[in-house]
């Protein structure tokens, strides 16, 4: 971005008025397009002005900068709105109402009108920052409501929301769709206007951080969204093309709704044939505040029960005031603080690497997926390889009671050097079982094991004792292990142990 390039848009040629009436969208995009055209640059909305405009649309390296005071106005004018057309606009009249239609449920039309400050497909490195406003329609007739998302792009690469305020808003605040790289920071989300009025929906992202923001919502407030062919598609995105959600960071954020979610995830993959490509993995979550916390585990749009794969999920130092159940009966692989789930998924690879975890050593190709071994039928495998360049590993994160016997059965194969399947406590790292295995055709390897604590486990496979080489595993189960799933309810705060809160076991709450 050219950072010497700073355009005040009250200033010729531009010449907004700011006075909260004149229609400034023609004169704020004009700033945004001949700072696209030189390279980049800041677009600066000056303090103590109201601009009033229809959506407009941020291009490569373009900064709209709101200066303290300064506030962009949603017009209730159908005609000052536009849709991107290559790198121009042209007239796109959005739609009244609530849904779009009663046949698709929850249709809500902010998925189908342009966002307010909208970034389109392939657009790279863009900002908005300033500690001014974006001020949405004022709510005197609620039928003639142009219901747009303050802040929406989809497939953006680069880009940070920070420091602004979103007020009285009908919508979600913010919809980033299919993007990575992204930083939203410091931002001021309230006065939601409407029941549905969800905070940021944070959908197949990669490479995202959400922090230090203050949010009322009327609905979730960050939720984490999987999702897949999602019939609500329209102009300006859709979730056709599988993506996972990978290395998303939630901190020190207050979250509080009016009803439902302050955080969670709605987990609505189930219907992409390779669920490592909808899976969400890596998520650490830590010095938050919820009010409540749970996902979304029934999607409407499917046939099939269950919900996408979610794997190393990390909490830490956060204030939860409530949990909701169907935040315990979705299935997540390696989770610290809660429960883990109680039984291996994917235990053939069917799915790629969902629902696994792993080491890898220095060489990239260390962990995968194979398919070309004639001896094993089921086709796919997982691998851990290139064992001279240092350890590999390739587990789920498990929770077992103590007090009962269980056994890891995995089919197993290896170059002929001793590798292990083990068993470790989560938190500590200790190997409670182990057993090494060196066979170089596929054989039934059975680990029986018990362990000295309700916990969270690693269970899985890993270098051992072997100098090189390679070690490959198929047909993963753990028997034993396999009663209901374990609830918590919160009964109070150890002040020793910072914002964590206490829970503990309730046996009637999934009965």
């Amino acid at each position: 971005m050219n950072e010497k390039l700073k355009i005040n848009i009250t200033e010729y040629p531009y010449n907004a008025k700011g006075d909260g009436v004149t229609n400034d969208r023609p004169a704020i995009q004009k700033a945004i397009d001949e700072a696209h055209k030189n390279g980049g640059g800041i677009v600066v909305l000056p303090d103590g002005k109201t601009y009033l405009s229809g959506n407009l649309i941020l291009r490569d390296n373009v900064e709209l900068h709101f200066e303290d005071g300064s506030t962009l106005l949603q017009s209730s004018n159908p005609d000052d709105y536009v849709k991107p057309v290559g790198d121009s606009c042209e007239p796109h009249r959005p739609k009244y109402g609530y849904n779009l239609c009663d046949e698709i449920k929850w249709s809500h039309l902010w998925y189908y009108n342009y966002p307010m400050i909208f970034a389109p497909e392939g657009t790279k490195n863009i900002k908005v920052t300033g500690k001014g406003s974006l001020l949405m329609m004022p709510t005197d007739d609620i039928e003639h409501i142009i219901r747009i998302c303050p802040i929406g792009f989809f497939k953006v690469s680069g880009f940070e929301i920070s420091d602004v305020t979103i007020t009285n808003y009908h919508s979600y605040a913010m919809m980033p769709f299919h993007s990575d790289h992204g930083l939203i920071k410091n931002l001021t989300v309230e006065n939601s206007n409407h029941g549905n009025g969800d905070g940021f929906c944070i959908m197949n992202c990669q490479d995202i951080r959400v922090t230090g923001c203050n949010m009322v919502c009327g609905d979730d407030a960050i939720y984490i969204f999987s999702s897949y062919k999602d019939p609500r598609r329209s102009d300006w995105w859709n979730s056709d093309d599988p993506q996972p959600s990978i290395n998303l960071e939630i901190d020190h954020n207050e979250c509080k709704t009016n009803h439902c979610k302050s955080f969670g995830m709605i987990l609505w993959g189930l219907d992409c044939p390779d669920q490592e490509k909808i899976e969400v993995r890596n998520v650490y979550v830590h010095d938050n505040h919820f009010e409540t916390m749970g996902n979304w585990i029934y999607c409407p749009y499917t046939t099939k029960s269950g919900c996408t794969p979610v794997t190393n999920f990390r909490f830490e130092n956060n204030r939860i005031d409530a949990i909701e159940p169907d935040f315990f009966a979705t299935k997540i692989s390696d989770m610290n603080y809660f429960h883990s789930m109680r039984e291996i998924q994917n235990g053939g690879f069917e799915s790629g690497l969902a629902f696994w975890n792993y080491r890898k050593n220095s060489n990239e190709d260390s962990v995968g997926i194979g398919t070309d071994d004639a001896g094993q039928p089921k086709g796919k495998y997982g691998y851990i390889s290139h064992l001279e360049d240092g350890d590999a590993a390739l587990y789920q994160g498990l929770y077992i009671r103590s007090g009962e016997l269980n056994c890891f059965w995995a089919k197993l194969q290896t170059s002929g050097d001793p590798c292990r399947i083990f068993v470790k406590d989560l938190e500590t790292q200790e190997l409670v079982a182990e057993k090494e295995f060196s066979n170089t055709e596929w054989e039934d390897v059975q680990l029986e094991f018990s362990v000295p604590r309700d916990a969270n486990y690693h269970i899985g496979i890993e270098r051992g004792n072997a100098t090189k080489g390679w070690a490959k595993i198929d047909n993963a189960t753990l028997l034993g292990n396999c009663d209901a799933a374990f609830g918590y309810k919160r009964v109070g705060t150890d002040p020793y142990r910072g914002m964590k809160p206490l829970y503990f076991y309730d046996p009637d709450l999934w009965r």
